[in-house]
Protein backbone atom coordinates (compact mmCIF):
# COMPACT_ATOMS: atom_id res chain seq x y z
CA UNK A 1 0.00 0.00 0.00
CA UNK A 2 1.15 3.50 -0.81
CA UNK A 3 1.46 6.06 1.98
CA UNK A 4 -1.35 8.57 2.30
CA UNK A 5 -1.43 12.32 1.92
CA UNK A 6 -4.35 14.06 3.59
CA UNK A 7 -5.79 17.05 1.74
CA UNK A 8 -6.66 19.52 4.49
CA UNK A 9 -4.67 20.12 7.68
CA UNK A 10 -7.50 21.53 9.82
CA UNK A 11 -9.14 19.79 12.78
CA UNK A 12 -10.96 17.52 10.30
CA UNK A 13 -7.61 16.57 8.78
CA UNK A 14 -6.24 15.66 12.21
CA UNK A 15 -9.26 13.41 12.84
CA UNK A 16 -8.87 11.79 9.43
CA UNK A 17 -5.20 11.10 10.22
CA UNK A 18 -6.27 9.13 13.30
CA UNK A 19 -8.91 7.26 11.27
CA UNK A 20 -6.28 6.35 8.66
CA UNK A 21 -3.82 5.15 11.27
CA UNK A 22 -6.53 3.18 13.10
CA UNK A 23 -7.37 1.62 9.72
CA UNK A 24 -3.77 0.43 9.40
CA UNK A 25 -2.56 3.03 6.92
CA UNK A 26 0.64 5.08 6.96
CA UNK A 27 0.12 8.84 6.75
CA UNK A 28 3.02 10.76 5.25
CA UNK A 29 1.59 14.23 5.87
CA UNK A 30 -0.83 16.93 4.75
CA UNK A 31 -1.48 18.93 1.60
CA UNK A 32 -3.10 22.30 2.30
CA UNK A 33 -3.24 25.66 0.53
CA UNK A 34 -3.86 27.71 3.68
CA UNK A 35 -1.96 26.02 6.51
CA UNK A 36 1.63 26.14 7.68
CA UNK A 37 1.32 22.92 9.69
CA UNK A 38 4.69 21.32 10.41
CA UNK A 39 3.52 18.07 8.78
CA UNK A 40 2.72 19.89 5.52
CA UNK A 41 4.11 18.13 2.44
CA UNK A 42 2.88 20.67 -0.09
CA UNK A 43 0.02 22.61 -1.65
CA UNK A 44 -2.67 21.25 -3.97
CA UNK A 45 -0.72 22.63 -6.94
CA UNK A 46 2.07 20.15 -6.02
CA UNK A 47 -0.22 17.15 -6.56
CA UNK A 48 0.84 15.60 -9.84
CA UNK A 49 4.11 17.55 -9.88
CA UNK A 50 6.37 16.81 -6.93
CA UNK A 51 3.71 14.68 -5.23
CA UNK A 52 2.95 11.92 -7.75
CA UNK A 53 0.04 9.49 -8.11
CA UNK A 54 2.42 6.54 -8.41
CA UNK A 55 3.88 7.37 -4.97
CA UNK A 56 0.87 8.44 -2.87
CA UNK A 57 -2.82 7.80 -2.34
CA UNK A 58 -4.99 10.68 -1.16
CA UNK A 59 -7.59 11.28 1.51
CA UNK A 60 -10.01 14.22 1.21
CA UNK A 61 -10.27 16.14 4.51
CA UNK A 62 -11.92 19.27 3.19
CA UNK A 63 -15.06 19.77 5.25
CA UNK A 64 -18.75 20.12 4.51
CA UNK A 65 -18.63 23.93 4.40
CA UNK A 66 -16.85 23.62 1.03
CA UNK A 67 -18.78 20.78 -0.62
CA UNK A 68 -18.62 22.16 -4.17
CA UNK A 69 -14.85 22.75 -4.07
CA UNK A 70 -14.32 19.41 -2.32
CA UNK A 71 -16.11 17.42 -5.02
CA UNK A 72 -14.45 19.34 -7.87
CA UNK A 73 -10.99 18.68 -6.42
CA UNK A 74 -11.80 15.00 -5.80
CA UNK A 75 -12.92 14.57 -9.41
CA UNK A 76 -9.95 16.49 -10.83
CA UNK A 77 -7.39 14.50 -8.86
CA UNK A 78 -9.11 11.20 -9.68
CA UNK A 79 -8.95 12.06 -13.39
CA UNK A 80 -5.24 12.81 -12.97
CA UNK A 81 -4.61 9.27 -11.72
CA UNK A 82 -4.73 9.64 -7.95
CA UNK A 83 -6.61 7.02 -5.99
CA UNK A 84 -8.63 7.60 -2.85
CA UNK A 85 -8.88 4.49 -0.67
CA UNK A 86 -11.85 3.70 1.53
CA UNK A 87 -11.03 4.25 5.19
CA UNK A 88 -13.12 2.09 7.51
CA UNK A 89 -12.50 2.16 11.23
CA UNK A 90 -12.19 -1.35 12.72
CA UNK A 91 -15.06 -0.52 15.12
CA UNK A 92 -17.45 0.33 12.24
CA UNK A 93 -19.86 -2.23 10.80
CA UNK A 94 -20.26 -2.47 7.03
CA UNK A 95 -22.34 -5.33 5.66
CA UNK A 96 -20.60 -7.58 3.16
CA UNK A 97 -23.57 -6.78 0.91
CA UNK A 98 -23.05 -3.00 1.06
CA UNK A 99 -20.87 -1.00 -1.34
CA UNK A 100 -18.50 1.85 -0.53
CA UNK A 101 -17.28 4.30 -3.17
CA UNK A 102 -13.68 5.42 -3.51
CA UNK A 103 -12.60 7.80 -0.79
CA UNK A 104 -15.49 6.99 1.57
CA UNK A 105 -14.67 7.37 5.26
CA UNK A 106 -16.54 5.26 7.79
CA UNK A 107 -15.81 6.33 11.38
CA UNK A 108 -15.91 4.27 14.58
CA UNK A 109 -19.35 2.94 15.46
CA UNK A 110 -20.94 3.79 12.09
CA UNK A 111 -23.26 1.14 10.65
CA UNK A 112 -23.87 0.45 6.95
CA UNK A 113 -26.51 -2.21 6.41
CA UNK A 114 -27.02 -4.72 3.61
CA UNK A 115 -27.67 -3.42 0.10
CA UNK A 116 -26.76 0.15 1.04
CA UNK A 117 -24.57 2.06 -1.43
CA UNK A 118 -22.31 4.80 -0.11
CA UNK A 119 -20.98 7.10 -2.85
CA UNK A 120 -17.48 8.37 -3.50
CA UNK A 121 -15.92 10.75 -0.97
CA UNK A 122 -18.74 10.35 1.58
CA UNK A 123 -18.10 10.75 5.31
CA UNK A 124 -20.04 8.78 7.93
CA UNK A 125 -19.28 10.12 11.40
CA UNK A 126 -19.40 8.01 14.59
CA UNK A 127 -22.69 6.22 15.24
CA UNK A 128 -24.18 7.23 11.86
CA UNK A 129 -26.56 4.54 10.59
CA UNK A 130 -27.36 3.88 6.95
CA UNK A 131 -30.01 1.19 6.90
CA UNK A 132 -30.76 -1.38 4.22
CA UNK A 133 -31.24 -0.43 0.56
CA UNK A 134 -30.23 3.21 0.98
CA UNK A 135 -28.28 5.11 -1.68
CA UNK A 136 -26.06 7.97 -0.52
CA UNK A 137 -24.78 10.25 -3.28
CA UNK A 138 -21.12 11.19 -3.59
CA UNK A 139 -19.57 13.81 -1.31
CA UNK A 140 -22.26 13.57 1.36
CA UNK A 141 -21.64 14.00 5.10
CA UNK A 142 -23.73 11.99 7.56
CA UNK A 143 -23.17 13.44 11.02
CA UNK A 144 -22.85 11.61 14.36
CA UNK A 145 -25.85 9.48 15.34
CA UNK A 146 -27.86 10.44 12.23
CA UNK A 147 -30.10 7.64 10.95
CA UNK A 148 -31.19 6.90 7.41
CA UNK A 149 -34.02 4.37 7.56
CA UNK A 150 -34.46 1.84 4.73
CA UNK A 151 -34.74 2.77 1.05
CA UNK A 152 -33.62 6.39 1.54
CA UNK A 153 -32.02 8.09 -1.47
CA UNK A 154 -29.73 11.06 -0.76
CA UNK A 155 -28.46 13.24 -3.62
CA UNK A 156 -24.81 14.25 -4.08
CA UNK A 157 -23.12 16.86 -1.86
CA UNK A 158 -25.70 16.71 0.92
CA UNK A 159 -25.35 17.23 4.65
CA UNK A 160 -27.31 15.21 7.21
CA UNK A 161 -27.11 16.78 10.69
CA UNK A 162 -26.34 15.02 13.97
CA UNK A 163 -29.15 12.98 15.56
CA UNK A 164 -31.45 13.57 12.60
CA UNK A 165 -33.71 10.83 11.27
CA UNK A 166 -34.53 10.41 7.60
CA UNK A 167 -37.76 8.42 7.34
CA UNK A 168 -38.02 5.19 5.33
CA UNK A 169 -38.28 5.76 1.56
CA UNK A 170 -37.40 9.48 1.65
CA UNK A 171 -35.78 11.08 -1.38
CA UNK A 172 -33.45 14.03 -0.80
CA UNK A 173 -32.27 16.03 -3.83
CA UNK A 174 -28.64 16.99 -4.41
CA UNK A 175 -27.23 19.60 -2.00
CA UNK A 176 -29.81 18.86 0.69
CA UNK A 177 -29.13 20.26 4.15
CA UNK A 178 -30.86 18.50 7.05
CA UNK A 179 -30.59 20.27 10.41
CA UNK A 180 -29.32 18.48 13.50
CA UNK A 181 -31.98 16.76 15.56
CA UNK A 182 -34.64 16.95 12.88
CA UNK A 183 -37.02 14.32 11.53
CA UNK A 184 -37.26 14.40 7.75
CA UNK A 185 -39.90 12.72 5.61
CA UNK A 186 -39.86 13.40 1.86
CA UNK A 187 -41.42 10.31 0.38
CA UNK A 188 -43.06 10.60 -3.00
CA UNK A 189 -46.91 10.45 -3.05
CA UNK A 190 -48.60 7.04 -2.94
CA UNK A 191 -45.80 5.21 -1.13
Amino acid sequence: MKPLLIIGASSFGRLVKILAEDSGREVRGFVDDYSNDEALCGRTQDLGRGLKADTYELVMAIGYKHLERRLALFRDLSERGFSFPVLQHPAAYVSRKATLGAGAMIMAGANVDAFAAIGKACVLWPQATVSHDCTVGANTFISPAATLCGFVNVGVSSFIGANSVIIDGSILPASSFIKAGSRHNSRPPNT
